[in-house]
C-alpha cells in the first residue's frame, strides 16, 4: 500500500482521538486502533517507515501511537519455559 496513504490514515485516526483525551492517551488509542483494525502488512509497512524515516509526516499523536507499536514490537516476549539450568 502507498505509504503516503497510510500516513494520512494514521494522522486522521490521531485527529479523531485528539479530542478524547490527553496526547499520551490519544497516542495509546491510535496504537490500539492500528493493532486492532489494520492488517499485518499495513502495520509492518508503517513500522518499517517509522524506523527508516522516524515517522516523518506523522502528527505528534499518530507518531506517538506508532512509537508505542514499535516499542512493543521490539520488546522481548517472556519465555514460558524455565530458564536454562533451572530444575522443576
Amino acid at each position: 500500500m502507498n505509504i503516503d496513504l497510510l500516513v494520512k490514515m494514521a494522522n486522521e485516526i490521531g485527529a479523531f482521538f485528539a479530542g478524547t483525551t490527553d496526547t499520551q492517551g490519544a497516542s495509546a488509542e491510535v496504537a490500539r486502533h492500528l493493532n486492532r483494525y489494520w492488517e499485518p502488512r499495513m502495520r509492518a509497512q508503517m513500522l518499517s517507515y517509522y524506523e527508516e524515516r522516524a515517522g516523518a509526516g506523522l502528527t505528534e499523536i499518530a507518531k506517538g501511537g506508532v512509537a508505542l507499536m514499535h516499542a512493543a514490537s521490539k520488546a522481548t516476549p517472556t519465555a514460558a519455559a524455565p530458564p536454562a539450568g533451572a530444575r522443576g
